[in-house]
């Protein structure tokens, strides 16, 4: 019994502190305590597929059937959209913005993990405010999490998906989290921004660490890491964006082979900065599950993907100069975003 209560407590650590994002992880349930420190929310809205949220991974047969359109949104019950939010708020007065915006799809149909980030800098009509840049809803929405129901009503609006749920976390808690493991293994590129200056020439100059790092094989720290999936120099938001699905990945591998006590060390210290509109039971349905989600294979998406945008200068505010921003192509990116989660159970397309 008590190896059984262990190996349900690192599968729940595993893969909740995997999924929920670069910067953070949900997850372990071993005692009503632990479980208790995350902030668990109804929204009010978000309901719950008829069939279990997170469908049997055991080898089982999938949910029957294939997506189907409800409510003019693509929605499968054998696939679980969860919107993982990264949130800076750098003054205390301040309700940030979401610096990360990333759908995990865990999909038992295709036996797949999918995960696709969504660009800040997309230029979109957020509900009932007005166009903006994509990472301005969480803060427009008023943070928090109406904020964060905000970012998941303009994701839907705008591309088409219905997602299941969402959770947020701010950035200031990653360094512990990647420390309490070890670090992360990373490979840095050569690639360069203007000034001539490498990913590993801006994490020894920006990340605050002393240890320096170099191109090649790394395993970087809590902070040499978060300022990696913070860098916007080399190759704009397109090659961020990558380097946060790397990490997720570098990750989920990293909490495969991480010693219990280091996965319950970094859940005592974190989950009570973890907000999330899933449910405990939920929470624990997915975890029962979490080894097999995790052996299946990650694949990664961007939007708006290569040919799906156009830079632009606009005026976001009478106030403000004109400001960069990505106007995507809403047909195009519906429409490849569909096929990478859905693949080919599609029924006819959504309407723009």
């Amino acid at each position: 019994m008590k190896s059984k209560k262990l190996a349900l407590l690192r599968n729940l650590c595993i893969l909740v502190v995997s999924l929920l994002l670069v910067a953070a992880g949900v997850g372990c349930i071993y005692t009503d305590q632990l479980l208790n420190k995350i902030h668990y929310t109804d929204d009010g809205e978000s309901q719950a597929p008829a069939n279990p949220v997170f469908p049997d991974g055991n080898g089982n047969e999938a949910v029957p059937g294939g997506a189907d359109v409800i409510g003019g949104l693509y929605h499968d019950d054998a696939i679980t959209n969860i919107l993982l939010l990264g949130v800076d708020d750098y003054q205390a007065s301040d309700s940030g913005r979401s610096d990360s915006m990333m759908l995990i799809s865990v999909d038992t149909r295709h036996k797949k993990l999918k995960v696709t980030s969504f660009m800040r800098d997309m230029y979109v009509a957020i509900p009932g405010i007005g166009s903006n840049k994509l990472n301005a809803a969480y803060s427009l929405g008023g943070g928090k999490v109406a904020g964060a129901k905000k970012v998941v009503t303009t994701i839907e609006a705008n591309f088409g998906v219905d997602i299941d749920r969402f959770a947020f976390v701010n950035y200031k808690n990653f360094p512990k989290i990647i420390d309490r493991l070890g670090g992360v293994p990373i490979t840095l590129t050569d690639k360069k921004d203007r000034y001539g200056r490498t990913e590993a020439d801006l994490i020894n100059i920006y990340s605050g660490d002393r240890n320096k790092v170099h191109t090649g094989e790394n395993t970087l720290s809590g902070l040499q890491a978060r300022y990696y999936a913070r860098i916007r120099d080399i190759g704009d938001d397109q090659e961020r964006t990558l380097r946060q699905r790397k990490l997720f990945e570098s990750l989920v591998g990293k909490l495969k082979t991480a010693s219990l006590p280091a996965i319950y060390s970094v859940l005592s210290d974190t989950l009570n900065l973890v907000t999330t509109n899933m449910t405990k039971d939920e929470v624990l349905s997915m975890a029962s599950n979490s080894l097999t989600y995790l052996n299946y294979p990650v694949s990664q998406n961007r939007v708006p993907a290569d040919g799906e945008y156009e830079g632009k200068s606009v005026y976001i505010s009478q106030n403000s100069p004109p400001a960069s921003v990505l106007v995507p192509d809403l047909e195009k990116c519906r429409k490849s975003l569909a096929q990478f989660i859905y693949e080919d159970d599609l029924p006819e397309q959504v309407s723009g």
